[in-house]
């Protein structure tokens, strides 16, 4: 009956997961509420299904469990247009909602040299700006032109993982189902840049499905010193036909691929001490990665290869600490520097997808009962920074430059149940 419960708080957790917004691109900073706390860290000594996703070599060690919980992202800031020939200086400030995101997930134990995990991931943005930064830039015979923009993508899936153990090395693969949906407001003065101008904006939600594999190692290096290494392909994605005259290769917009390792020290009892290194490769994903400068080369939106949002690539570095204080409580904290994912050529199209914040500060901290109950929760927080365009509004929409600039705010909670004797 645990096994049924958990199986369906996984089902309810991965459609719940679409209201997913993030701080490291599209990207939460960690996965699973322990590792939030912990710096992020995820590739190593987790303790918890739901960090699963990211290395599932993992489940070895993990023993029977599920976890469940949610936390809360809250991003504010907003976008500048200056010198620009279509309309004076404007501020545009976007709202500043909670984004509630689902943590679910269970690890089975086989036997001493296999385990089978599922557990559910979501990624995503979508600021809501209240007065639209690029209605000045419609023509006086566009109808329909909105007041507001936004474009809001949510990712949410599950991660079929299974691993195996070989002498000290485990060996993790998992399959990752997801589901896509896009909505996009606001983005019609930008019609006349398409190759399909009547699927740029203001169609509605839509969705699409994709898949990709993560594969992963954990091994111990010494008595004291552990390591992980992790790498997620780049999803496979269906297009989202309604959109096709926004996004790149008639409406396709692919999760990037990620690789990344981490090593965990135990310098005395008690304590444990993470470093982890992140890659997250848009530059290779059209929709992320390709820039407007594309427009310029005769590639119109939606177009095979066309321009998408032009992310750069991200580095993250992670530093993570944590101290049993007694056999039931265990606090953490933790340090995260990104490198800068927007790219000063492409703040136009990035004020729908703020990322701005390079430092992030975690907490947290794990209540145990009984040895089988766990309640743990998390904080963490970024600097506000901005983003200056730099030749980031084209000479056909008047010139001038676009800024951005944001900060984010995540608490969050969950329970997590051994069981079956491990």
């Amino acid at each position: 009956m645990t096994s049924l419960r958990a199986t369906a708080l996984i089902a309810v957790g991965s459609l719940a997961s679409l209201n997913a917004h993030a701080t490291l691109g599209i990207f939460e900073h960690g996965s699973g509420i322990k590792a939030m706390g912990f710096g992020g860290v995820s590739y190593v000594g987790a303790s918890e299904s739901t960090a699963l996703s990211a290395n599932p070599a993992q489940a070895i060690a993990m023993g029977n469990r599920y976890d469940v919980g949610v936390d809360l992202l809250r991003v504010s800031g907003g976008a500048e247009i200056i010198g620009n020939a279509a309309g004076p200086d404007g501020a545009y400030q976007y709202k500043s909602n909670y984004y509630p995101i689902p943590q679910v997930g269970a690890n089975f134990k086989i036997d001493d040299r296999w385990a089978f995990a599922v557990t559910a991931f979501a990624a995503g943005f979508g600021p809501v700006y209240p007065q639209s930064p690029y209605a000045r830039f419609a023509g006086p015979n566009d109808n329909g032109v909105s007041d507001s923009a936004q474009t809001s993508l949510k990712i949410g899936g599950l991660s079929l993982a299974v691993a195996h153990r070989l002498g000290s090395h485990s060996l993790g693969m998992s399959l990752n189902l997801q589901h896509q949906w896009l909505s996009v407001e606001g983005l019609l003065p930008f019609a006349p840049l398409s190759e399909t101008p009547d699927a740029v904006s203001n169609q509605g939600p839509h969705t699409s499905y994709g898949m990709s594999l993560t594969i992963g190692w954990t091994a111990p290096l010494t008595p004291w010193l552990d390591a992980g290494l992790s790498y997620r392909t780049q999803a496979l994605q269906l297009r989202i036909e309604e959109y096709r005259g926004l996004l790149p290769d008639q409406g396709k917009l692919e999760i990037p691929a990620i690789f990344g390792g981490a090593l965990l020290a135990r310098p005395a009892d008690g304590w444990r001490l993470a470093l982890e290194y992140q890659h997250f490769g848009y530059q290779r994903s059209n929709g992320f990665g390709n820039g407007i400068d594309r427009l310029a080369a005769g590639r119109p939106l939606g177009s095979a290869n066309g321009p998408g949002f032009g992310f750069n690539n991200q580095n993250a570095y992670k530093l993570g600490v944590e101290h049993e204080v007694s056999p039931s409580l265990t606090v953490r904290g933790g340090f995260i520097y990104s490198t800068q994912l927007l790219s000063r050529h492409n703040i136009l199209l990035n004020q729908q997808s703020p990322g701005t914040s390079k430092f992030h500060l975690t907490l947290g901290s794990t209540w145990t009962v009984a040895k089988v109950h766990e309640l743990s929760g998390f904080f963490a927080m970024s600097e506000r920074r901005r983003v200056s365009g730099e030749n980031s509004i084209p000479a056909a929409f008047g010139g001038g430059e676009a800024t951005i600039a944001n900060c984010n705010m995540s608490i969050g909670i969950s329970y997590g149940r051994r069981f079956g004797g491990d």
